[in-house]
Parts: C-alpha cells; structure tokens; sequence
C-alpha cells in the first residue's frame, strides 16, 4: 500500500488485527509524531520521559549501535543524569520504545 500521507492511512478498530505498517502508524498520530523527523520524534520521547526542567538543558540526538546519544548543556543536569537518574530514565525510555533497541545512553555536555 502507497499512502502518500498520515491522512490517507485508514484507521483501524483497537483489538482488531491489521497490518504491522499500519499498527506503526496508529502508534505515532496517537502519539502526535505526525510530521516529525525521527531525531524530532525520539527528542520529544527523551522530554516526556526526563521532564521539563532536564528536557531544557538536553536533547536526544540519535540512537546508535544500541546507545542513544544525549547532549546536555549543563553540567549539574550532566551529573544528574549520570547518576541517580540513569536507570530510570533508560528502563522508562525501553519501555515506551520498546522496538528502538536501546541498550544504554550516552551523555555529552555541550555548550
């Protein structure tokens, strides 16, 4: 199937089976990614999960060999980060993206 937009995708009754392509597709118009580019789309999963006052001062940039890349432009959020926040941000982060592959996250402070 050719859809062309996020409006051509037909939707589909929770419960009832349908194709994986178009299961993906519900997931992200029900999580408002329509339009988004990728590295958007996993940012504003990284804020929801980190919140508003870390979400400011960092940024999820890509995912790679298993290990999202973070930046982050302050070093008391860098070190919050590190520590006492790590697991539960990466346990949160495999959870609501279970297919992404995440492994472990690297953080980089950048100015």
């Amino acid at each position: 199937m050719g859809w062309r937009s996020m409006a051509e995708i037909p939707e589909i009754p929770r419960g009832l089976p349908g194709s994986l392509g178009q299961a993906v597709f519900r997931l992200i118009r029900e999580r408002g990614l329509v339009g988004r580019s990728e590295t958007d789309a996993l940012d504003a999963e990284w804020k929801a999960v980190v919140g508003p006052e870390v979400g400011r001062r960092s940024a999820a940039r890509k995912i790679k060999d298993g290990i999202l890349e973070v930046t982050v432009t302050n070093s008391a959020v860098l070190q919050e980060l590190r520590g006492f926040l790590h697991e539960a941000v990466l346990q949160q982060l495999q959870q609501r993206l279970p297919n992404s592959g995440i492994r472990g996250i690297r953080y980089k402070r950048v100015r």
